[in-house]
Formats: structure tokens, sequence, C-alpha cells
């Protein structure tokens, strides 16, 4: 495979998941940006997920900055969603959601997060996805040009 055309994870955002795992999940946030240009058709994405854990402590798997490929991100919500406000004279919001309840997360806060997988290649780790290994559940993280972040059930096979 041609490494020009290739997503890295750093060594910064490696480190930042194996920190996160063997702790307990407390609660699962996703940031979804709404684009309400077309009130008859507004589109959302998720633009980041946030792992929040029992020990305080979160890690936030968001685009990195070429939009080409997951990264460990520290989002500053506040100061976006004024951008974005500004910017876009309020037909593109940014809401901060508690995902826990949702039927893709029921059941996952109070489990602990054994692992986030990702691909090996040669040295390197790549960008395009990870899994979410909660022993027997994970979830899958990858990313989509035109859709944000896609999440989806992980299955063994």
């Amino acid at each position: 495979m041609d490494k020009q055309n290739s997503t890295y994870f750093t060594p910064e955002a490696l480190a930042k998941m194996v920190s996160a795992q063997g702790k307990t999940l407390a609660q699962v946030v996703i940031i979804l940006w709404q684009n309400i240009f077309d009130p008859n058709n507004s589109l959302e994405i998720i633009d980041s997920l946030q792992l929040r854990f029992t020990d305080g402590e979160r890690i936030t798997i968001g685009c990195n900055e070429n939009g080409d490929g997951l990264d460990v991100v520290e989002p500053n919500f506040q100061e976006t969603k004024k951008h974005l406000e500004t910017e876009f004279e309020g037909k593109i919001k940014l809401h901060v959601l508690d995902a826990s309840k949702t039927k893709m997360w029921d059941g996952i806060p109070g489990k602990v997060l054994l692992s986030m997988r990702v691909t090996r290649e040669e040295e390197n780790y790549r960008a395009d996805s990870l899994v979410l290994d909660f022993g027997d559940e994970g979830r899958t993280i990858a990313i989509s040009p035109n859709d944000g972040l896609v999440i989806d059930y992980f299955e063994q096979v």
C-alpha cells in the first residue's frame, strides 16, 4: 500500500488510547453538527465521540486536521459553537448530546473498555477506523468524508 495515501495515528493518540484501556465507561457523549441551511432538509453529522470514564478521565475521537482520518482530539465545544454561530449565522449548530441511553450505546456504560483496536500496517497504525472492545460487545468507529463519524456494532467473526 502506498504510504503517501495512508493516514496513521500519532504516537500521542495511540498513547491516549492505551491509557483509556481497562477503565470503566460512565457515559457516551456525541458532538453533533446540524446544518439547517435548508429548513426542510436538515443534515446532521456526528463530529466526535467522547467516552467519559468513572475515574473522571475522558477521550474524544474525532476527525484529524486534514479530514482524512480519525484522531484523539481535544475539542473546545464553547469556542467552536460560537465560531459556527458567527460564521454561518445560526445555520450550522453544534449539539453536545448524552448518547448513553440510545439503542447503539444502551447497556455499554458500566462496562470496562478492554481495548481500542486499530489496524497495524508495518510500523504504523491506520487511522481509518477503530474498534472499541467491551468484551462481549464492541463498536466500530470509522470516518466518512460526507457523513462524519460512522459508528456501528462490531461483530466478532
